[in-house]
């Protein structure tokens, strides 16, 4: 779980919050949309995002300046689509 230690309503799990939200930008259904891709990706792989990362300062910092989990090979295309918006 993460929130904000400057109390600006930011909360979530770190990897499953939109860039824009940790840019301080309030949350959308583009926020929730990305939210909700992440979901879908470790649905489909299996895995956690960025599960062998530390979910913290830095890793916030890093999805802010466009990090993302890696696309899954063999994806089903009507997936993959989504993935990438």
């Amino acid at each position: 779980y993460f929130q904000s230690s400057k109390n600006n309503g930011i909360y979530g799990i770190l990897p499953f919050v939109a860039p824009e939200v940790l840019k301080g930008q309030p949350y959308t259904l583009a926020s929730d949309i990305y939210s909700f891709s992440i979901i879908m990706w470790e649905f489909i792989s299996g895995v956690s995002p960025f599960d062998n990362e530390a979910h913290d300062f830095q890793l916030s910092l890093d999805i802010y300046k466009g990090k993302r989990p890696e696309i899954i090979k063999n994806i089903p295309q009507c997936y993959l689509v989504d993935l990438k918006k």
